[in-house]
């Protein structure tokens, strides 16, 4: 997904660069969007982690 928002940006500031505005608007806005995505997806993947690290009383599992 991360892959998706660079090449979004790429197309972005290559449309902005040879003065396509309305494009270079459109395609920044997919790639904020897929880069807050992949932020959120990052983060979810990091707790549902340290989640499973406990147990319900709150201690450590050792392994």
């Amino acid at each position: 997904m991360i892959f998706w928002a660079f090449i979004s940006f790429a197309v972005s500031l290559t449309a902005g660069l040879f003065g396509f505005g309305g494009g270079s608007t459109v395609t920044e806005g997919v790639a904020q969007t897929l880069f807050f995505v992949f932020l959120g997806v990052a983060f979810a993947l990091v707790a549902a982690k340290v989640a499973q690290d406990y147990d319900a009383s709150g201690r450590r599992q050792r392994d």
